[in-house]
């Protein structure tokens, strides 16, 4: 668990955040768990250090305001643009007995031994690098893991495929859509492109290894438009 003191906020408003974040404080709001939502302010080293930790979106946080502690989650931190500096942090409260819908990382495991890669010659094309899952505030998930090792060239890795855990789940309207976690690309006339599409795949490497936002987006809106039509 995660400790982060911080401050109520009594001025709220576009100048009070300016002056906030002038002075090396963040503006947030803590909300969620029945109760009031509560302006606060936090220092921004102290949030440098806390985002240090790559776990920080699936990791709880003990809030301190003032003598009162509360558990809560980071849903959302924003950063300016230019500068080493963050503008705003979203805290939401973990509730006794609910479950808490936090962004985990998608990992592939075995990728070096991926049949698809080393006997097929084809690509390994990480679609959803994260993902958001329903998970005990106890029993957060640190990562959600794919093995590679059996998966085929032209073969794709659904939400679906994922073996069940009694810790967490997946939102409804999330295994409805099913997405597509990894898909192995595969050789076509020389060049790499995904299954069904026309577009040729220009960011492969010789560690098997593909991936690009853009490729992620074609994959899963492809894959959909090609079930619309069936």
């Amino acid at each position: 668990m995660i400790n982060l003191k911080v401050e109520k906020r009594n001025a709220v408003g576009g100048l009070s955040a300016k002056k906030a974040i002038a002075d090396k404080n963040v503006p947030g709001i803590v909300y969620g768990g029945g109760k009031d939502p509560q302006p606060i302010m936090v220092q921004n080293n102290e949030l440098i250090k806390i985002v240090s930790n790559e776990s920080v979106f699936n990791t709880l946080v003990e809030l301190e305001i003032g003598s009162d502690k509360e558990t809560v989650v980071i849903k959302e931190i924003q950063k300016h643009p230019s500068k080493n500096l963050f503008t705003h942090i979203d805290l939401q409260r973990i509730a006794e007995g609910s479950r808490v819908n936090v962004v985990v990382p998608v990992v592939l495991m075995n990728q070096e031994k991926c049949f698809g890669v080393k006997i097929e010659g084809g690509v390994i094309n990480h679609v959803l690098k994260e993902v958001d899952v329903l998970a005990d505030p106890n029993n957060i998930p640190e990562s959600i893991e794919v093995d590679m090792e059996k998966i085929k060239s032209k073969e794709k890795v659904r939400l679906s495929s994922l073996p069940a855990n009694e810790s967490y789940d997946f939102s409804g309207t999330l295994k409805n859509q099913d997405p597509v976690l990894v898909s192995v690309l595969t050789a076509r006339g020389g060049s790499l492109g995904l299954e069904g599409e026309d577009s040729e795949d220009d960011s492969e490497d010789s560690s098997g290894e593909s991936t690009t936002d853009n490729e992620a987006s074609e994959e899963n809106s492809s894959d959909s438009a090609q079930e619309k039509s069936e």
